[in-house]
C-alpha cells in the first residue's frame, strides 16, 4: 500500500484554538437535551418503525440489525458499560493473573508490535499507537443508560501517555446496500467490535502491570487520534480514510500508560482528491455534506471549532436517518476509495498518491465501472 509518512498528523487540519468538545453537543446526544432537535430524536430513537414490504425493509433485516447492536447495547455505555469500565477487577477471571506481576525493563519496541498483535488477534483490522494529544478529549462526558443519562467532567491524568487505536472493519458487500438495513448491520456489528476488541486489548494490557481504559465513542473524539495514529486522512464526508479500506472503518481506541512507541502520520492523497470529487455530497440524502473547499466555519454546535475541513450538518443527517427508520451509509458506499484491495484499486490508488493530476479520469474510470451504485439488500440473504 502507497503512502507517505508525514510529520504533521491532526495538526494539518488546525487553524486556531482547539477547544475541548463538549459530548453533549454531539448530534446523537442533543436530543436529550436540546429543545430544537427532540422530536427529531424522539422519532429516531423512541419511533417504532414497522417493517416494509421493501427489499432491505423487512423483518428478518431490522431483527438483524438489533442482533448486531446486541453486545454494545448491552455492555457498552448505553447498557451496563462495564465492557468500557476505566478499572476493572473483574468476579471471574480464569486463568488469573497473579496480582502485583508488572513486566521487567520493559521494551517499548516490542510491546508495541505485541500490543498491536493482540488487537489483530483479537479482532481489529487495523491497529496503530499515537502520543495522546489532550486537546481531542471531550471536556465532558454524556451518556445515555438505561437509568438515564450521566455526565461529568473528562479528568485523564496525564500519565495516560499513550493511545492504542483500533480499527473494525465494516463488510464491503452490506454496505453497498446503504440506505437499507443491511447497511446498519454493519455498522451495529462493528460497534460490537469495537465493544469486545478495545476491552481485551485493555485487559491484556492490565495483565502486563500497567493501567488501560478502553474506548468505543466516548471519553475522546477518535478520528483526530486515529490520524495521529498514521491510520489516515480527514475526508469530504467527515469520515476517516485509510489507504485500506477507505471510510468503511469504525474506530475504538485504549489509552495506556504502558511505553510504547507511536506510529507515524500517513498522507496518500485523500485531501487533494476529495477538493474535485464530491460525490458523497451529491448521493447524501440529506444534504448533509458540504460542496465546495474546506471551511473552518462550524454550521451549528454539533461541529468543533478551530479547524478547516468539511463540516458535517448532523441535524439534517439525523433527521433525514429518523425517517429513513434506520442509519445511512451512503457516504462511505459511493467513496471512490471505499473498494477492497486488488490489483486495479491498488494501482488507482497509488496514481492518486503519485500522479494526482490524474485525478479527474480516476472518477470517470470510477462512474464507467458503476462503482458505488446501491446493491438489491436481498442479495445479502444469499
Amino acid at each position: 500500500m502507497t503512502f507517505r509518512i508525514v510529520e504533521k498528523g491532526t495538526e494539518r487540519y488546525v487553524c486556531g484554538t482547539i477547544e475541548r468538545f463538549d459530548q453533549k453537543n454531539e448530534m446523537f446526544k442533543r436530543p436529550m437535551w436540546d429543545p430544537e432537535v427532540a422530536e427529531i430524536g424522539k422519532k429516531f430513537y423512541r419511533g417504532a418503525t414497522l417493517p416494509k414490504e421493501k427489499a432491505g425493509y423487512h423483518l428478518k433485516d431490522q431483527s438483524m440489525v438489533n442482533a448486531s447492536w446486541h453486545l454494545d447495547n448491552e455492555f457498552g455505555i448505553s447498557g451496563s458499560g462495564e465492557i468500557y469500565a476505566w478499572d476493572w477487577s473483574g468476579k471471574y477471571v480464569f486463568p488469573r493473573v497473579p496480582e502485583g506481576c508488572r513486566i521487567d525493563n520493559p521494551d517499548p519496541v516490542q510491546l508495541s508490535k505485541e500490543v498491536k498483535k493482540a488487537a489483530r488477534f483479537f479482532g481489529a483490522a487495523k491497529a496503530g499507537i499515537c502520543e495522546l494529544d489532550q486537546r481531542w478529549l471531550y471536556a465532558s462526558y454524556y451518556h445515555m443508560t438505561r437509568e438515564g443519562v450521566k455526565s461529568g467532567k473528562v479528568d485523564l491524568s496525564d500519565e495516560y501517555k499513550y493511545a492504542v487505536v483500533i480499527g473494525i472493519e465494516m463488510d464491503y458487500d452490506a454496505i453497498s446496500t446503504s440506505p437499507a438495513h443491511p447497511a446498519s448491520v454493519a455498522t451495529g456489528l462493528a460497534y460490537s467490535e469495537m465493544a469486545k476488541v478495545s476491552a481485551m486489548v485493555a485487559q491484556f494490557i492490565r495483565g502486563l502491570g500497567y493501567r488501560a481504559i478502553p474506548s468505543g465513542n466516548d471519553t475522546a473524539c477518535s478520528i483526530p487520534i486515529a490520524i495521529d495514529a498514521g491510520f489516515g486522512e480527514l475526508a469530504r464526508n467527515g469520515l476517516l480514510i485509510t489507504p485500506e479500506f477507505g471510510p468503511r472503518i469504525r474506530l475504538a481506541k485504549v489509552f495506556t500508560d504502558l511505553p510504547l512507541v507511536p506510529d507515524k502520520p500517513i498522507e496518500f492523497g485523500v485531501w487533494e482528491f476529495c477538493k474535485i470529487c464530491g460525490k458523497c455530497a451529491e448521493t447524501c440524502p440529506s444534504k448533509a455534506i458540504m460542496f465546495g473547499d474546506p471551511d473552518p466555519t462550524p454550521i451549528n454546535i454539533s461541529n468543533r471549532s478551530g479547524v478547516s475541513k468539511w463540516h458535517i450538518n448532523a441535524e439534517s443527517c439525523l433527521k433525514w436517518w429518523a425517517t429513513n427508520g434506520t442509519d445511512c451509509s451512503n457516504c462511505i458506499r459511493v467513496c471512490p476509495f471505499n473498494k477492497p484491495r486488488g490489483k486495479l484499486h491498488d494501482f488507482v490508488r497509488s496514481g492518486i498518491r503519485r500522479l494526482p493530476s490524474l485525478n479527474r479520469l480516476y472518477l470517470k474510470g470510477d462512474d464507467l465501472l458503476k462503482y458505488g451504485k446501491k446493491n438489491d439488500p436481498d442479495r445479502f440473504w444469499r
